[in-house]
């Protein structure tokens, strides 16, 4: 179960790692494209409503993946967390079945200590 806990992780850290790659690509092609418009924008004024315009959106896109960050912060805490519980589930499963195996051979001992007493009891 905890391995393929790891494999999910690792399918999804593998999909975020493409994803970043990606992110990364497109900023650097925005990037170039605004240097390219601010240039084009000095020779042609009618390009500044544009640039404006494209600023914002520039703004937005920003504010959206901060928000995105807050987001896998968040999800990533939640991760750690449910990963300790089920560390400490599976501790406590531990212990239980120690207990449980300890239980039955104490009954176990009871049963054979009943039969000798029954067995010296008995008449011959």
């Amino acid at each position: 179960m905890l391995y393929n806990s790891n494999m999910n992780l690792a399918v999804r850290d593998h999909k975020i790692f493409q994803l970043k790659s990606e992110v990364e690509n497109r900023k650097r092609m925005l990037c170039a494209k605004r240097q390219q418009l601010k240039a084009t924008a000095r020779e042609n004024a009618l390009l500044n409503d544009v640039l404006s315009d494209y600023e914002k959106y520039n703004n937005h896109i920003i504010s959206q993946k901060n928000k995105q960050i807050a987001y896998f912060e968040t999800l990533n805490q939640y991760i750690d967390t449910i990963t300790t519980d089920l560390q400490m589930t599976d501790t406590k499963l531990k212990e239980s079945k120690y207990e449980q195996r300890e239980i039955l051979k104490e009954i176990s001992l009871l049963k054979k200590d009943i039969d000798d007493l029954v067995k010296t009891f008995e008449p011959y």
